[in-house]
């Protein structure tokens, strides 16, 4: 499909799509450099602000990103695509009884991004909580009951910028049988939540996922590398037992634009 406008073309749109079709056919690749300001407006014989306002157009389009300081702007380098695919819950499950060796190896991080917790800083937070009245109504348990609350957090070693956040709230009643799922220093754990769950009698039936869009902040962008005009998703799961309970309630987000999510995944019984 044709991406340069038709009819009366103004100058500023027209300037775009030259630069577009660098880019589209290669002669301009990923993280190459764009003319200046100053050379555009030259070749076109525009006004600088004529030369600023194609490419916002790309800015918009995510083609490009910003300069700055006297940095020319750059062709866009596709982030790397994260997947949550529909079978992944399952492929968790499947590793809860494997050796501890082989659950160290296939995590969550290398099924959805193919890199490896090597490739990350890894932090992980536990901290004590309390039942708000939603989340109590979600456990069915009292307001006030005493939850563990554990964040995680994955960042890039060499950009700095998130591959992963989340954060999970287990009623503590749920785990304390297990000391080990209340130390944070034992992460990150061989085999993820699911195996966590395994050690304390648990066993998952099902996910459930609903999935929202949300304007970041300037932090947020600065933090997930986003272009202006990209949104995050928010992601909520419920992990529900062979029993029927709700037994850990966490939340993620992920950058939309290199992001693919599915939903609610019915889980093979052992």
């Amino acid at each position: 499909m044709s991406t340069e406008t038709s009819g009366f073309v103004p100058i500023r749109d027209r300037i775009a799509d030259s630069i577009r079709a660098a880019i589209r056919s290669g002669e301009l690749a990923p993280g190459a450099s764009l003319p200046s300001l100053s050379a555009i407006s030259k070749e076109w014989e525009v006004a600088k602000a004529t030369a600023e306002a194609a490419l916002a157009v790309l800015r918009e389009e995510g083609l490009v990103i910003a300069g700055g300081r006297g940095r020319p702007a750059q062709v866009r380098r596709p982030p790397e695509r994260i997947k949550l695919p529909a079978g992944m819950g399952q492929a968790m499950k499947d590793l809860v009884r494997l050796p501890e060796a082989e659950r160290a190896q296939n995590g969550a991080l290398e099924m959805t991004t193919g890199a490896s917790v090597r490739d990350v800083e890894f932090a992980a937070v536990y901290t004590e909580a309390q039942a708000s009245d939603e989340l109590a109504q979600d456990f069915g348990i009292d307001a006030g009951a005493p939850l563990v609350r554990r964040e995680y957090s994955m960042v890039d070693k060499q950009t700095g910028i998130y591959t992963s956040w989340s954060v999970s709230y287990i009623p503590r009643v749920l785990i304390e049988s297990n000391p080990d799922l209340l130390d944070d220093r034992n992460e990150p754990w061989p085999g993820g939540h699911q195996h966590q769950l395994y050690t304390v009698g648990i066993e998952l039936d099902r996910l459930e996922t609903s999935v929202w869009s949300v304007t970041p902040t300037a932090t947020e962008r600065q933090q997930w590398g986003l272009d202006e005009g990209v949104p995050l998703l928010r992601g909520r799961t419920k992990s529900i037992d062979i029993n029927g309970r709700t037994v850990e309630i966490s939340e993620a987000v992920y950058p939309a634009d290199r992001t693919e999510v599915c939903f609610v995944e019915h889980l093979e019984r052992w």
